[in-house]
């Protein structure tokens, strides 16, 4: 049903006229209307023989082949009819490249994709489990035997990190490591410290 002038003051009529229901509405009720979307033709359907490698399509054109020239640095090289079978599109092959409008079909190692895949993982991993990484809501503690906040729970330092071979040295009251500092050693830090901040403002100035 085209959307005309009639029709797109249908569309509002319950607005005014209470009980009536709208043109969509009716659609919604009608049981001879088949629900069934809208799905754009397929661009290219493929049909995998040699099972050893990756593939992915790869614009060739995009930023005058700069995506293109990155896929081959990283490893990829064009895929052939030897590896798939082209089942539907309009699709370009031949013994040296596949393509299919401005995108061509690429291929890398299976093993050297799954190194990359796994090194993104453990990457999350590890990201995931990084302390200090806390949702708005949290009340924070800057103690380090703190167990979080009311958000989710955070536990402690010590906890974080036993387990495995080598057992990490948590003191038991950090603080006493600081107030029971000699004056004078605390006088000589804080002049070293000073030195060093001196150093890096005069080297900041002269760049």
């Amino acid at each position: 049903m085209a959307l005309t002038t009639e029709t797109s003051q249908r569309i509002s009529d319950h607005t005014h006229l209470p009980g009536r229901a709208t043109s969509e509405a009716q659609i919604l009720f009608d049981k001879s209307v088949v629900a069934r979307p809208l799905s754009a033709p397929e661009v290219a359907s493929i049909h995998v023989k040699n099972t050893e490698y990756y593939y992915r399509w790869v614009n060739r054109l995009h930023s005058s082949g700069r995506v293109y020239m990155e896929r081959k640095a990283m490893g990829f090289t064009n895929a052939t009819t030897d590896d798939v079978e082209v089942l539907v599109g309009d699709t370009v092959s031949s013994d040296t490249e596949i393509r299919c409008g401005d995108v061509i079909l690429m291929k890398i190692p299976f093993h050297l994709w799954a190194s990359h895949v796994k090194r993104n993982m453990e990457t999350a991993q590890v990201l995931q489990r990084m302390r200090g990484v806390h949702n708005k809501e949290d009340d924070l503690s800057g103690d380090v035997f703190a167990d979080g906040g009311t958000g989710r729970t955070h536990t402690s330092v010590m906890s974080e990190l036993t387990g495995g071979k080598v057992a990490p040295f948590m003191p038991p009251n950090p603080d006493a490591y600081i107030d029971g500092q000699k004056p004078e050693d605390v006088t000589k830090a804080r002049q070293e410290v000073e030195e060093i901040r001196k150093k890096h403002a005069a080297e900041r100035s002269v760049k």
